[in-house]
């Protein structure tokens, strides 16, 4: 009984000597496995920041680039400059017909102001206002919204009596109504008469 009992307390180590070292095996197999787990949620959370960052800097590139596209459009410019001379190039006749002219061009506030600001009826007196040059300096504010600086040179005359030449600086905001742009707000920030020194 003796052996019986040495061949199955032989065999009992033996089983749980087997059972140990698959336990361990098994063991470093699980750890192996949380490690990769750990290293790959890891790298995921890497990934989804380098595509955030990149996804950002995409976004702030198209921005940057509708900004240079409207900042450097001849069509805006082109605008500018025909809504300016269509508005104050102008003589005792036409004085108030212009604004017929620029009516879907200025918002109805911007016309408001402008027609408050001048005599609308006729007179006999002769008068008219060329404009002699335009210069127009676009800045982006959103894909959708411009302010322009415009530097505008008027010659005035009444009576065929010409003044000195003036310029004058206004501060334009354009905004984009569908594939149109519209003079949202005109402010005159100043006028001078150029001093030329030789």
């Amino acid at each position: 009984m003796n052996k019986v009992l040495a061949v199955f307390l032989g065999i009992s180590i033996l089983a749980n000597v087997i059972l140990g070292l698959m336990y361990v095996g098994q063991r470093a197999t699980v750890s192996q496995a949380e490690e990769k787990t750990v290293d790959s949620k890891k790298q995921i959370v890497q990934l989804k920041d380098e595509s955030h960052k990149k996804e950002k800097a995409l976004t702030t590139f198209r921005q940057n680039e509708s900004y240079y596209e409207i900042e450097h459009s001849e069509e805006v410019k082109r605008f500018v400059d025909e809504t300016f001379k269509e508005l104050f190039n102008y003589d005792n006749k036409t004085y108030a017909a212009r604004f017929d002219l620029v009516r879907n061009k200025l918002a109805e506030s911007v016309i408001s102001k402008l027609m408050a600001s001048g005599e609308m009826g006729s007179t006999q007196i002769e008068f008219s206002n060329k404009v002699k040059a335009l210069n127009v300096y676009l800045s982006a504010v959103e894909k959708d919204q411009a302010k322009a600086l415009v530097n505008m040179e008027t010659q005035y005359s009444v009576g065929g009596s010409e003044f000195p030449r003036k310029n004058q600086i206004y501060e334009v905001t354009l905004v984009q109504n569908g594939d149109k742009w519209l003079l949202d707000k005109l402010e005159l920030m100043g006028s001078f008469e150029p001093f030329e020194q030789n």
